[in-house]
C-alpha cells in the first residue's frame, strides 16, 4: 500500500453521515461522543440527515457528522486511557500530524501520548477525518461539538473566546459559558482556533436524557438555517425551533463565566453530593461534596457548574458567575479596534520573551482590573511561572486549505 493511502485510511464508522447540497456553500461538521458516554449528538445527527435525505432537502453546502471516541463509545466509557477533549495541545496534534504524513507512530511518552493509548489511534483517525473535509469543503468551515454532561442541565455552549465563535455561538438562544478554555487544557476546539475554522461546543442535557436528543437536533436546525444552508422556516416540527430551544434554558443568564474549577483525583476519593442541577445558586462555603480530607465547600458563591456524577473525570465541579451583556459589547470594540497592541502600556504586562501572541504579567501587577481588560483585549491565562502569561487568541486566520495537514 503507498504511504499516502495508509495515511489516508479512516475507520469506515468514523462518519455518522453527511448530505452535500446542490449549491456550494458552508460546511458544518458536527462531532458527537467526543466522550464515549455521551450517546445522544450521534442519534440527534443521525435524525436529522435521515430528514435531509428522506425530504430531499434543498441545501447550500454541506453537514457531515462523525463520531469521536469510537472504543470508548462501544465500551460505555468516557474514554479508555486518557481524555479524548485533553489531549489538542499544539505539541501533541503536531506530533501526531507529522506521523500522517510520514506514515510512522507518533512519538509517546515525556509528555507526549500514553504509550499504546487507545485515545492516539482516534485523534489520529479524527485528523485525518478532518483534512479530507476540509478537502472537500465548499465555503467557510464551521465545527459543533456535541456533549451532554452527568448531572441534570438546562443547554448551554461553550467556546473558546473569539469574536467569530461568539458569533456561532450566540445564534443559538441558550447561555454562552465563557472561560472554560482557561481551565482545561487541551480541549479539541482550541485545535480549530488555529485552523481558523468557527467552533463551539453544545451541551443539551443530561447523557441519557431523551430531551438531549431533541436539543441536539434543534440546535443542529437552526445553525443550519441561521448559516444559510437551508432556507428559514424550513426545519422540520412543531412551532418556532428557536422559541422551543430558548424554553429549556428559561431564567439563566445569557452569558456566564467560569470563575472557578475543583480538580480531582482518583486519589482524592472525590464525591459529588447528590441533587446538584447544572447552574444550581450555592453560596460563600456551602459544602458540595467530600473527599478523604472531609467536606469540600466552594470559597465563591455563584452557581455549580459541570458537577462530576460519573466514575471518569478530573473536574469535580466549576463556580460560573453572571457577565453583564455589555462587557461583550465593549469586549468587541477593543477587540475590533486591535487594542492587544497596546497591552504593554498596562502597569507590570511586558512581551513574552518567546511568544509574539502572548505578554507576562508580574506577580505584584496581577490585580483583578488589570487581568479583566486583558480578558476584554482578547487575551486568556495559560500559565504561570513568575507571574501569569496571557495568550492572544488568534482571531479567525484566514482559511487556508493545508492548514489541517501542516498543523496549522
Amino acid at each position: 500500500m503507498s504511504s499516502r493511502a495508509s495515511r489516508e485510511r479512516r475507520t469506515p464508522e468514523r462518519r455518522i453521515g453527511a448530505y452535500r447540497g446542490a449549491e456550494p456553500g458552508p460546511l458544518v461538521i458536527c462531532i458527537a461522543s467526543l466522550h464515549g458516554n455521551e450517546p445522544a449528538g450521534i442519534a440527534a445527527l443521525e435524525r436529522v440527515l435521515d430528514v435531509l435525505s428522506s425530504n430531499r432537502f434543498r441545501m447550500r453546502g454541506d453537514l457531515v457528522g462523525l463520531r469521536g471516541n469510537l472504543q470508548a463509545r462501544r465500551a460505555g466509557t468516557r474514554f479508555i486511557d486518557e481524555d479524548l477533549n485533553r489531549v489538542w495541545q499544539r505539541e501533541r496534534v503536531d506530533a501526531v500530524l507529522e506521523s500522517l504524513r510520514s506514515g510512522e507512530s507518533a512519538p509517546e511518552g515525556d509528555g507526549g501520548p500514553i504509550v499504546g493509548s487507545a485515545e492516539l489511534a482516534e485523534q489520529r483517525d479524527l485528523l485525518a477525518a478532518f483534512r479530507a473535509e476540509d478537502r472537500r469543503a465548499r465555503g467557510p468551515i464551521h465545527v459543533l461539538d456535541l456533549h451532554t454532561t452527568s448531572s441534570e442541565s438546562a443547554p448551554f455552549t461553550t467556546l473558546g473566546d473569539t469574536l467569530q465563535n461568539r458569533a456561532l455561538a450566540l445564534r443559538l438562544p441558550v447561555p454562552v459559558v465563557l472561560g472554560l478554555e482557561e481551565q482545561i487544557d487541551g480541549a479539541m476546539l482550541h485545535y480549530f482556533d488555529r485552523l481558523g475554522w468557527a467552533n463551539i461546543g453544545i451541551e443539551a442535557g443530561q447523557h441519557e436524557a431523551a430531551s438531549s436528543i431533541e436539543v441536539h437536533e434543534e440546535a443542529v436546525w437552526i445553525l443550519l438555517e441561521t448559516l444559510g444552508l437551508i432556507e428559514e422556516g424550513s426545519a422540520p416540527g412543531p412551532g418556532d425551533l428557536r422559541a422551543r430551544l430558548a424554553r429549556r434554558a428559561e431564567g439563566l443568564p445569557r452569558v456566564l463565566d467560569v470563575r472557578y474549577r475543583h480538580v480531582v483525583s482518583e486519589e482524592d476519593e472525590f464525591r459529588m453530593h447528590p441533587g446538584f442541577r447544572n447552574f444550581d445558586v450555592v453560596e460563600a462555603g456551602q459544602e458540595l461534596g467530600a473527599d478523604r480530607t472531609g467536606p469540600v465547600r466552594t470559597a465563591f458563591a455563584g452557581r455549580v457548574f459541570l458537577p462530576l456524577y460519573q466514575r471518569q473525570g478530573d473536574d469535580g465541579f466549576f463556580i460560573v458567575r453572571q457577565r453583564a451583556a455589555e462587557w461583550l459589547t465593549v469586549s468587541r470594540l477593543l477587540r475590533t479596534a486591535g487594542a492587544d497592541r497596546t497591552a504593554t502600556w498596562l502597569p507590570g504586562v511586558r512581551p513574552h520573551p518567546e511568544r509574539s501572541d502572548a505578554v507576562v504579567v508580574a506577580r505584584w501587577a496581577r490585580s483583578r482590573w488589570v487581568i479583566g481588560l486583558l480578558h476584554l483585549m482578547g487575551f486568556t491565562a495559560r500559565g504561570e511561572s513568575g507571574g501569569a502569561v496571557m495568550v492572544r487568541r488568534q482571531e479567525g486566520p484566514a482559511r487556508q486549505p493545508e492548514s489541517a495537514s501542516t498543523g496549522g
